[in-house]
C-alpha cells in the first residue's frame, strides 16, 4: 500500500525542528539518504510501514502526520488570490488548490512574496504619513512588527502551540515557589526578590510614559503599573520570571526555529515568556484535569485558577502534550473594526491571514451582546461543522477619563468533540449558521452579508434586479 499524499514537506519541518540531517533520520527509519531526499521534494510516495516508523520516532499520532499539510496553505493562497491585483486573472478554486497540490514550495514561495509586498505597503503608507508630518528621521524598523508577529504565529502553528521544554521549566520553577505566603502574587513577588535579587515598583506614573511593565536590567528594577488588575499583575510578574529562568530554553527554541534578526527575536520571548507565565499560573496536568472534570467551562477554570477570561482560552489552545491531549481548539481575537490580532488554530478552522473573516462568524456578532458568552453551530463550505464561541473583553489602563479598549475573543472546536465540552450542549444541528473564510473565498452566492464579489465567478449587474445583496444576481 502506499501513501501518495505530498506528506515530504511535513516530513522535512519535523526533521528540521529536532535538528537533525537526512542521514541522521534515514538511519533512524534504516532507508538511504537518497530515498529519504526523494520522499522529502515529493518526488518519491511513503510507504505504510515507513509512514509508521516515521510517526513512531516523531512521537506523534498517525493521523496528525498523515493530515492534509496543504490544508492551511491552500487556505493562505485564497486569501492571497482573493487580492484586487489578481482580479484580471480571473483564478478559479480548483486552480488555486490545484497549484498547492502540486507545487506546494512554489507556493509556500508566494505566500513570502505576497507578505513581503504587504509589508512593503505598510511601510510605504507609514514613510507617506512620516514624510507628510515632516519627520527628520525615520526608523529602519517601521512597520517591521508585523512581519515578526506573522513569523511567530506560524512557529506557534507548526509546533501545535505546544512547547514540552518550556512546560518543565515552568514546572521546575513552580517548585522553588513558596506559594503559602497568603497569595500568589505575594509569592512571586518574594520569589522574584529573593531568587533572582529583582525588586518590584507598583507606581502609578508609569502611564505618563506609555508602558503597563519595564524591566531595567542593571538596576533590577521591574516597575509595574498600579492600575492593572490582580490577574493582569500576576501574569506580567509571571512573565517576567519566565525571562530569566526559562532564557535559554526560550532562546534555544527560537533559534532551532530560524528567528536570527533582533526584532522578531524579541517578540519570540515575549510570546513564548507568556506561554512560560501560562504554565506557572495554570499547571498542565491540573488545569487539564480540571478542564476535563468541569468540561471546558471557561468561568468555572477563571475562578479556580485566578485567572482572566482570556488568559484560560490561550491556555486551552496549549493542551497538546502528545500524551495527554484536550480538545484542539482554534482561538482568534479581534477588535471592534473586525481587525484579528491573534489567531490560531488546531480544529481544523482555516482563518485569513490577510484579510476580515467571515462576518457571521460570532466572534463579530458578540460586540451587541457585551460581556456575554455566544455560542454557534458554524457549517463550512466543506461540509464541516464546528462549535463556536465567543465573547466580549474590554480593557482599560487608567483611571475613568482612560479610553477602553474592546476586543472579542473566539474560541472554537470541531463537533465531534460535543460531549466533551459544556458549550455543545442542547444545540441542535439543523440551526447551522452557514459561514465562509472570507467573502472573496467564499463560493456561497446567495448570502446576504457578502461584503466583495467572489473571485470564483464573475458577476454580471443588472441595474434593473436587485439581489440579496449588491452582490448576488438572481438572474446569473
Amino acid at each position: 500500500m502506499e501513501i501518495s499524499s505530498n506528506l515530504g514537506v511535513v516530513i522535512r519541518r519535523l526533521r528540521r525542528s529536532k535538528s537533525l540531517t537526512q542521514r541522521d533520520l534515514a538511519d533512524k527509519l534504516d532507508i538511504s539518504v537518497a530515498y529519504i531526499n526523494l520522499i522529502e521534494n515529493n518526488r518519491r510516495s511513503i510507504t505504510v510501514p515507513i509512514l509508521l516508523k516515521v510517526a513512531s520516532f516523531f512521537n506523534i499520532e498517525l493521523s496528525e502526520l498523515t493530515n492534509d499539510y496543504n490544508k492551511q496553505l491552500n487556505s493562505d493562497l485564497m486569501d492571497i488570490f482573493s487580492d484586487n491585483i489578481f482580479e484580471e486573472h480571473e483564478l478559479k478554486n480548483n486552480d488555486i488548490k490545484d497549484f498547492c497540490v502540486n507545487s506546494p514550495i512554489v507556493g509556500d514561495a508566494v505566500r513570502t512574496l505576497y507578505d513581503k509586498y504587504t509589508q512593503n505597503k505598510k511601510d510605504l503608507g507609514e514613510l507617506a504619513d512620516q514624510m507628510i508630518s515632516v519627520k527628520q528621521e525615520i526608523s529602519d524598523t517601521v512597520g517591521s512588527d508585523r512581519s515578526s508577529a506573522d513569523f511567530i504565529s506560524d512557529i506557534l502553528q507548526s509546533n501545535n502551540n505546544y512547547f514540552s521544554d518550556i512546560e518543565e521549566i515552568a514546572e521546575k520553577e513552580a517548585l522553588s515557589i513558596n506559594f503559602e505566603h497568603g497569595n500568589r502574587l505575594t509569592s512571586m513577588l518574594k520569589h522574584l526578590t529573593e531568587k533572582f535579587s529583582i525588586k518590584i515598583d507598583f507606581e502609578e506614573e508609569n502611564l505618563k510614559n506609555n508602558f503597563v511593565k519595564k524591566f531595567i536590567v542593571d538596576k533590577k528594577l521591574l516597575k509595574i503599573s498600579n492600575s492593572l488588575s490582580r490577574e493582569s499583575k500576576e501574569f506580567l510578574i509571571a512573565n517576567q520570571i519566565g525571562l530569566i529562568a526559562a532564557k535559554e530554553g526560550i532562546e534555544n527554541k527560537l533559534k532551532k526555529e530560524g528567528v536570527n534578526d533582533e526584532n522578531t527575536l524579541a517578540l519570540g520571548k515575549t510570546v513564548l515568556a507568556n506561554y512560560f507565565a501560562s504554565c506557572l499560573l495554570m499547571p498542565y496536568e491540573k488545569f487539564l484535569s480540571s478542564a476535563i472534570k468541569y468540561r471546558y467551562d471557561i468561568d468555572i477554570l477563571a475562578n479556580k485558577f485566578e485567572t482572566s477570561f482570556e488568559q484560560i482560552c490561550h491556555r486551552l489552545t496549549t493542551l497538546q502534550k502528545p500524551s495527554n491531549k484536550g480538545i484542539p481548539f482554534h482561538f482568534m481575537r479581534v477588535d471592534i473594526a473586525g481587525n484579528v490580532s491573534k489567531r490560531f488554530s488546531l480544529s481544523g478552522l482555516k482563518i485569513p491571514r490577510y484579510s476580515v473573516a467571515c462576518p457571521r462568524w460570532n466572534v463579530y456578532s458578540a460586540f451587541l451582546n457585551p460581556g456575554k458568552i455566544k455560542v454557534q453551530l458554524s457549517k463550512m463550505l466543506d461540509g464541516k461543522t464546528f462549535i463556536c464561541l465567543a465573547r466580549t473583553v474590554s480593557k482599560r489602563i487608567g483611571d475613568y477619563r482612560a479610553p477602553e479598549t474592546f476586543f472579542s475573543i473566539g474560541l472554537g472546536f470541531d463537533i465531534s468533540y460535543s460531549k466533551d465540552c459544556i458549550y455543545a450542549d442542547n444545540l441542535d444541528d439543523k440551526y447551522s449558521v452557514p459561514t465562509g473564510l472570507s467573502c472573496r473565498t467564499c463560493e456561497r452566492e446567495n448570502c446576504r452579508q457578502r461584503a466583495f464579489p467572489p473571485i470564483h465567478k464573475s458577476l454580471k449587474f443588472n441595474e434593473n434586479v436587485r439581489g440579496l445583496s449588491g452582490y448576488i444576481n438572481p438572474d446569473n
